[in-house]
């Protein structure tokens, strides 16, 4: 008799599945400090890479709950950051929406659409790294205080 190796449908083991979110994320809400936590977190991705995050799922947890109940559809679409890798690495994305999380890029290397607009202003010492909305950047500076672009 055949083994089944890959199942589709996800079995029910008891376990809730978490409701989704109805809040929209305000100016006032994408506008927010950022945490300590955040900050070192995403940071931390040229010399810790996934191993200190716990892995990709864990990682992109820690994400999602610096913006709390908010809508996925609000959330950025991901993160871009200067790479600390040396040449000729130049800036590194963070894919919040989980096909490719970490990606670093070559110095004139094509970024996704909605990134490249945010290159020079990742590279620019006054910001830790840039979050990519599909209709604005919002610019972190290293005390985790955010601009909107």
């Amino acid at each position: 008799m055949g083994k089944i190796i890959f199942q589709n449908a996800i079995p029910n083991i008891g376990f809730e599945s978490p409701k989704p979110s109805s809040r929209i994320l305000s100016d006032r809400d994408i506008l927010k400090k950022r945490s300590e936590n955040y900050m070192s977190l995403i940071k931390g991705i040229d010399s810790d890479l996934l191993s200190e995050t716990g892995g990709k799922e864990e990682l992109m947890a820690k994400i999602r709950s610096e913006f709390g109940t908010a809508e996925l559809n609000s959330l950025p679409l991901g993160i871009l950051a200067r790479c600390f890798l040396g040449h000729p690495y130049e800036v590194h994305t963070l894919d919040l929406s989980g096909e490719q999380i970490i990606k670093h890029y070559k110095t004139g290397e094509s970024l996704p659409e909605h990134f490249e607009k945010a290159r020079i202003l990742a590279k620019h010492n006054a910001y830790a790294f840039v979050e990519i909305y599909a209709d604005k950047l919002i610019l972190i500076r290293e005390d985790g205080v955010a601009a909107k672009l």
